[in-house]
């Protein structure tokens, strides 16, 4: 019988060549560039943690050998040739080449699949074997990602680093970060220590979903990361070629920055909500409300070192700004004929400061109301008209539409499903799913991501429920072509 050899996504082209290898019989690994070394050391660990085998890492080495080799002209970062590898897996040893660090990265990620199934273990409990086999391989899309929404729930950094790990072995290479919401504030800003020790906590939660209206726990929830446990979590991603991109949420979803600085909406903060939906509570209009946005975004871009900073801007009301005498004011000064476009003139406020500090920005679809800055990527959440929208628009743009790709939907319909906001999203669905909408320039869709929104996800095993084995199939989705989706091509 012929064995299948199983890899999450499928690459472009597998040829196997029958027979496996013990990577025992080999001598080191070797990375004779120094950009590789560290890669090097990572692959010495995983082998080391998993099967009990240590191999050295050394500049050069006679004999067979793990060689990690970076050769020809370096690409661009976030481009489908950063990440392209070639692995070949034969009696002489293992060859991983790449042009760009990312693609060893990205080999590396496939040859740990490679191993037996335990090796994913945290001690050793699988032989160091691994088919004869050649890949040539290359994604389909640049941006993979998998949005975690730490601010509903807070996770503890280690879950954060665990997330990191799983993206990363399905060849993903964007984890993005929600740090902010009405529910909580979860990022130290040393200039703003309120948002610690207020907005970072709520007295209790929702019981059950909100629509229901049963009360709530009595049970304190919170918790924020240290401008330090942010470094060790960019570093952990960094160290697999996995961007960590830092979102936060403005002008709305305020209601946790209000309970610490009231003065920055009406005056009237509410408190941090303690259940779920859209609030009426905005940031007013004011120089305020930009000091205090510059503040955080000046401490994330010190932490965080992804080329974009998530500005937010969804579900923003404007119920406050219709009544407001200084957002009547601000529209009559900037002629602002509608009040959605107070909105807008945050978007621009934020974007100019993303800007000067050498970021990028992205913002939910929301900011198309009302003109977003040219250079604005889109994130689309609702539909994948607003796909078109924004591309027409001249914007890049981030394919994450509800109905596909929220993974807080119900993934099926069967009654012992836990607690979701509602939706159902199975693995069917996602898998054949098309993320380039027809008449969409393939050119203008950097990526696709997943959304893991925690209101129904309480603890890091509901998220994990939730993400698996959807996060799966959406790695297929984004990496592979669609021809090696349906049936891997074997090279000549």
């Amino acid at each position: 019988m012929q064995r299948r050899i199983s890899l999450i996504p499928q690459p472009q082209h597998l040829a196997d060549a029958g027979g496996e290898l013990d990577l025992s019989s080999l001598g080191a690994i070797v990375a004779a560039d120094p950009e590789a070394t560290g890669l090097a050391w990572l692959l010495s660990d995983l082998l080391a943690r998993g099967t009990g085998l240590r191999l050295d890492v050394r500049p050069a080495f006679d004999g067979p050998a793990v060689r990690l080799r970076l050769e020809g002209p370096r690409p661009a970062d976030l481009t489908r040739e950063a990440e392209a590898y070639r692995l070949r897996v034969d009696d002489g040893g293992v060859d991983l080449a790449a042009a760009h660090p990312a693609g060893i990265a990205r080999g590396i990620a496939t040859l740990r699949q490679l191993l037996p199934a335990d090796a994913l273990r945290a001690a050793p409990a699988a032989e160091p074997v691994v088919p004869r086999v050649a890949i040539d391989d290359a994604p389909r899309l640049r941006w993979r990602g998998v949005h975690v929404d730490v601010a509903r729930h807070f996770q503890p950094k280690e879950f954060v680093l665990a997330m990191i790990e799983r993206a990363w072995i399905h060849r993903l290479n964007v984890v993005h970060l929600h740090l902010t919401d009405d529910q909580g504030w979860r990022i130290e800003v040393p200039s703003r220590p309120r948002l610690a020790e207020v907005a970072s906590w709520r007295p209790e939660t929702v019981i059950g979903h909100a629509r229901d209206e049963a009360g709530a726990d009595g049970t304190p929830h919170g918790g924020y990361y240290t401008l330090a446990d942010l470094r060790e979590i960019v570093a952990y991603g960094r160290e697999r070629h996995i961007m960590v991109v830092p979102e936060i949420n403005l002008p709305g979803h305020a209601r946790a920055i209000l309970a610490a600085y009231p003065e920055l909406g009406t005056g009237h903060g509410k408190g941090v909500a303690t259940t779920f939906g859209v609030f009426e509570e905005v940031l007013e209009p004011t120089e305020a409300s930009l000091q205090f946005a510059r503040d955080v975004l000046d401490t994330v871009a010190e932490v965080f070192d992804a080329p974009f900073i998530h500005i937010g801007g969804d579900e923003v009301p404007t119920a406050q700004w219709e009544s407001s005498p200084v957002a009547a004011e601000l529209m009559e000064r900037e002629g602002i004929a509608e009040v959605r476009g107070v909105q807008a003139w945050f978007t621009r406020a934020f974007a100019e400061h993303v800007t000067s500090l050498g970021r990028g920005v992205i913002g939910w679809d929301e900011i198309l109301d009302g003109g977003a800055p040219a250079e604005a990527v889109v994130a689309v959440w609702r539909n994948e008209a607003y796909v078109k929208k924004a591309v027409d628009a001249g914007h890049r743009v981030i394919v994450s539409p509800e109905t596909y790709v929220y993974f807080d939907h119900y993934e099926s319909d069967g009654p012992d499903e836990p607690l979701r906001i509602h939706g159902l999203t199975p693995t069917a669905k996602v898998a054949a799913w098309e993320p380039v909408p027809p008449g969409v320039d393939p050119a203008a869709v950097l990526g696709v991501q997943c959304q893991l929104w925690s209101e129904y996800m309480p603890s890091a095993r509901d998220v994990e429920y939730g993400a698996f084995p959807r996060l799966a199939v959406l790695a297929d989705v984004a990496w592979a072509a669609p021809e090696a989706r349906e049936a891997a091509p074997v090279l000549e």
